[in-house]
């Protein structure tokens, strides 16, 4: 196997075949950067932040730029094919799976893993070691390691630690016990305390043979266990010293647990019984038995009964395993530990035992729950010490040597059963509890979620028996979706569907659709979801329970906790919300690039946490809503102060703020805060409409229409304006129905949903006359002056783009007079009348820049060069262009840039520039597809399509302007689609001709 072009996997490598080598710091820890994310593109942001951590410079964009051409140069220099590409989304470098080190490795481990699991142990050995020699030291150690790669570094550290552990099973298993001692003699330069790492080191060299190495190796575990931890080796490591002292292997591959012996005195060795002796039991004890009855439908879990059962059954007899089970009321907690249970009894044989703890309600006493572990032992009662240390103590010393399961179920905290844990030998615990209990020592946890779509089914077709329910019918997705693929639930509606034959899937889907009675509908016998979640909050905490009420009321979707610090201090905020995510009330639902944590509740949960608390708490909980939706609000205007772009649109409040910021946002402070919050926006709006906060939910809509109109953030804006239209209608205010029809109206313009568009703008004239608001009848007519133009009447269109002139000159808004004059050009160019279109460009271009507003200078230029086309004068409008496009780029303007490199593709296209033409048609199409703007991709398409016809590459041209008719056809312009195809049959006419 040839070694990769490209190495990460260790210090930072490339095989030169020729030219000088790479240097350079930055350009480094560029590639690296890319190398980490190979044939994917890679953000200017994350750039930024791996060549100068949380301070890059003003010019870093530049800075960038000139770093890629440095690193081109002399990849292209040293023979090594790595295109580095460039797009609106950032850079990309292309490898191939064989040119970089951790692409083979990743590839490598997938297919030993198969081996592995399809029973061919020999060959995945031998992949997997292939894929352990790629590594040359840890990731990428020559370089300075930001903060922005962790994620990728830790994940490929996970993965090497993953591989060692598997080949060193594989090599134990295939009597391969040099090559086990290469892997032991690795791990222990990371972890030199193991004990058992020496352990097994010594037995894996005494197994090869090499005596002399293995006491060496003895000798050096006592020096670093005595010389850094001033400790004596412990008793498995002293025995494997002892072998290598005499030379005897231990028993290989895998010396396991030594079956417990037990011994018992003869009848001379026996002695007299004494006056309070307990009378001599003749019968054998016999083991521990004690699981409940395991569920006969049980379904789902498979991958963590797998996960469990391999940390049960680990037989390490130095940590016996510990395992804790956590998560929301209902998702089978107790469940899974009984399955497990009866599955692994047979690994248990000195007995298995279940304890209730019941933490959800009167938490039991560890002291009592001790004696009760100790008489399942069949210790006798009179022999358990009153002392609960000494009960402990005995405890432990009765598991080191027996092999026994614990299950303690529902357990309140970590204190409750620390006294209960073994202390050595081979059983195990499994612990169940509503709380993460992180701060029990030495467990693993294991956070159960609700079922996936698929184990959802499955347990509501085997709950409610053979043929009662059809997965493929509406009736069973609304059924599934009410109970949120919560297990309990889920298990309830089954339960109420065998046990109802009258009762229809359809009719209970009908019935759980109504959230004021879900819960209600979720009962059945002693089960019911209400009240399982009544056991979690009846034990928060006053500011606790005030939380989880409050985030009952708001969080309809994803919410941050920035957004509930409305309501007290930060701090306490966070305590309380770190307090309903231990008890599982709140899970985190994702973490940015930025470590910011976005959280969820869930929907059944969301519905409890609406109906607990008495009525003034329910009354306060509304209130709290109110302060948070206010305070996202005034941060909304507060940030929109900020930004540099002027906002073409109604805007819903232009009065002095009621809350300054104690620290005013920057511009780019202002964009960072949007883009950080900006999945909690459509939740609120949608919150504050529940609550009948409408005249908050059509205001947010309206206030973040600035952000969403930069990062072109169709789904999300068409989300929040259908809510924030109809609460605006509910709240009677036709202003703000007005604002709320435009701004649909100009989303249905941007996603070529042509009757929308007129349907919403036409109401939003009507409206803003009705309320006498020139601005709002100014905005209108320009949404409808351009919708006119696109349904081929420029007319009617130029009329209405000169009524919007004439309405922004009397308010005095310069922004929307220039928006108007550029419009009106581009019908006076349609006419080819360039000097009229010239005159209305140099007007918008003068305001623009009166305004200081390089958004609106960008967009005049965009059309300055469309007529500078119509002249002739190309270069001038690549100039033009090149321009505008570095300023949409540079304010994060995906949408606006899309249009500027489609007409930058055109414009160098007729300038002979053909390769760079190229790559802005494709980078447009692209952005256009993304953004689900079909105008913009149709038009790429075309340009594109012409310039393949212009080189003489009719299949792709065919293919092309094929695309660009159906985008087209799509987007409703009938016309430019039959023009695409008219002009290719006409090309392959003549093709034929000739």
């Amino acid at each position: 196997m040839d070694s990769p072009r490209y190495g990460i996997l260790g210090p930072l490598r490339l095989s030169h075949g020729q030219g000088q080598p790479l240097k350079a710091a930055k350009p480094r820890q560029l590639l690296a950067t890319l190398l980490l994310h190979p044939n994917r593109f890679v953000s200017t942001d994350l750039i930024a932040d791996a060549l100068w951590e949380s301070t890059p410079p003003r010019s870093a964009t530049a800075n960038i730029r000139t770093y890629v051409r440095a690193l081109r140069a002399v990849l292209q220099d040293a023979g090594l094919p790595a295109p580095i590409d460039t797009s609106a989304a950032g850079y990309s470098i292309e490898v191939g799976v064989d040119e970089l080190d951790a692409s083979l490795f990743e590839s490598l481990l997938a297919e030993g893993g198969h081996l592995r699991d399809a029973g061919d142990g020999r060959h995945a050995m031998q992949v997997l070691s292939r894929a352990y020699a790629l590594w040359r030291g840890r990731p990428l150690e020559d370089l300075i390691i930001p903060a922005a790669w962790e994620g990728s570094l830790n994940r490929l550290e996970a993965q090497h630690r993953g591989l060692v552990d598997s080949l060193l099973d594989l090599r134990l298993e295939y009597g391969d016990a040099g090559g086990a001692a290469v892997l032991l003699s690795a791990r222990l330069t990371e972890d030199p305390y193991d004990e058992q790492l020496w352990r097994r080191l010594v037995d894996a060299l005494l197994a090869a043979g090499r005596v002399g190495e293995a006491r060496a190796a003895y000798g050096k575990a006592v020096q670093t266990l005595a010389d850094d931890l001033d400790i004596k080796p412990g008793p498995e490591l002293e025995a494997a010293g002892a072998r290598a002292e005499n030379g005897r292997s231990a028993n290989w591959p895998n010396p396991g647990i030594p079956a417990a012996v037990r011994t018992t005195a003869g009848p001379a060795e026996a002695a007299a019984p004494g006056p309070m002796a307990a009378p001599e039991l003749t019968d054998p004890l016999r083991a521990p038995s004690q699981l409940p009855l395991d569920l006969p439908d049980f379904s789902g879990r498979a991958d963590h009964l797998d996960q469990l059962r391999d940390l049960v059954c680990g037989r390490d007899p130095v940590r016996p395993p510990i395992a804790v089970v956590s998560g929301a009321p209902g998702t089978g907690k107790t469940s899974l530990a009984v399955r497990l249970g009866h599955m692994v009894r047979d690994s248990f044989p000195d007995g298995q035992i279940y304890l209730d703890m019941h933490g959800a309600t009167q938490p039991r006493d560890p002291a009592a729950a001790l004696t009760d572990l100790l008489l399942s032992l069949n210790l006798p009662d009179y022999a358990i010490p009153t002392d609960p240390e000494r009960r402990s103590a005995m405890l432990r010393s009765e598991l080191a040597s027996r092999r026994v399961l614990i299950i303690l179920d529902d357990v309140a905290t970590a204190g409750q059963v620390t006294p209960l844990m073994p202390g050595t030998g081979a059983s195990a615990v499994v612990v169940t509890s509503r709380n993460r209990l992180a701060d029990l020592a030495g467990a693993d946890s294991l956070a159960l979620d609700t079922f996936d779509d698929g184990e959802a089914v499955a347990l509501l077709e085997s709950v409610a028996g053979a043929g009662r329910v059809d997965r493929t019918t509406s009736a069973a997705e609304e059924i599934l979706a009410a109970c949120g693929n919560l297990p309990l639930a889920i298990r309830i509606v089954g339960s109420r569907l065998a046990q109802r034959p009258d009762l229809s899937p359809g009719e209970l889907a009908r019935r759980l659709r109504d959230e004021s009675s879900r819960l209600d509908e979720l009962s059945i016998g002693e089960l019911a979801v209400r009240t399982s979640a009544d056991l979690s909050y009846d034990a928060l905490s006053a500011d606790e329970a005030r939380l989880y009420r409050l985030i009952g009321h708001f969080a309809v979707g994803v919410f941050s906790a920035r957004a509930l610090e409305a309501i007290a201090s930060p701090a306490s905020v966070r305590r309380s919300l770190d307090r309903l995510i231990e008890v599982n009330l709140v899970r985190i639902s994702s973490v940015d690039h930025r470590g910011t944590a976005r959280y969820r509740m869930h929907d059944l949960l969301r519905l409890h946490a609406i109906g607990v608390g008495d009525e003034s708490q329910q009354a306060e909980a509304v209130k709290d809503v109110a302060t948070v939706v206010d305070a996202i609000l005034q941060k909304i205007r507060r940030a929109n102060k900020a930004l540099a772009v002027e906002y073409f649109g109604v805007p819903e409040h232009s009065g002095p703020l009621t809350s300054p910021d104690p620290a005013p946002f920057t511009e780019t402070d202002a964009i960072a805060w949007f883009d950080s919050e900006r999945s909690t926006f459509v939740p609120a709006i949608r919150a504050a409409a529940q609550n009948g906060l409408h005249e908050y939910a059509w205001r947010i809509a309206s206030a973040w229409g600035p952000y969403l109109d930069m990062r072109a953030g169709f789904d999300d804006w068409g989300e929040s304006h259908r809510q924030g239209l109809q609460s605006a209608i509910e709240s009677g205010d036709r202003w703000g129905e007005a604002i709320m029809h435009r701004n649909l109206g100009q989303l249905g313009i941007y996603q070529d949903d042509w009757d929308a568009a007129s349907h919403h703008l036409d109401q939003a004239a009507t409206m803003f006359a009705e309320v006498g608001d020139r601005l709002g009848d100014g905005v209108s007519a320009v949404g409808l002056g351009t919708w006119l133009r696109e349904r081929g009447r420029p007319d009617e269109s130029l009329a209405q783009y000169e009524k919007a002139i004439q309405a922004f000159m009397e308010v005095g808004n310069a922004n929307g007079e220039a928006v108007a004059r550029t419009a009106a050009s581009s019908i006076w160019l349609s006419r080819e009348d360039t000097v009229t279109a010239g005159r209305y460009l140099a007007e918008a271009f003068l305001l623009g820049h009166r305004l200081a507003d390089a958004h609106r200078v960008a967009k005049v230029r965009r059309r300055i060069a469309e007529l500078r086309i119509h002249q002739g004068r190309h270069y001038q409008a690549v100039r033009q262009l090149r321009n505008s496009l570095d300023i949409f780029t540079g304010l994060g303007d995906d949408h606006c840039a899309a249009y500027a490199r489609a007409d930058l593709g055109h414009a160098l296209m007729e300038c002979g520039e053909l390769a760079a033409a190229r790559k802005m048609l494709l980078d447009s199409m692209e952005i256009g597809r993304r953004l689900g703007d079909r105008s913009v991709e149709g038009q790429a398409a075309q340009h594109l399509g012409r310039l393949y016809l212009k080189t003489g590459n009719l299949d792709r041209a065919r293919r092309t302007l094929d695309r660009a008719a159906r985008v087209w056809q799509q987007a409703g312009h009938d016309a430019r689609a039959t023009a695409c195809r008219r002009e290719l049959a006409s090309f392959e006419t003549n093709a034929a001709a000739g």
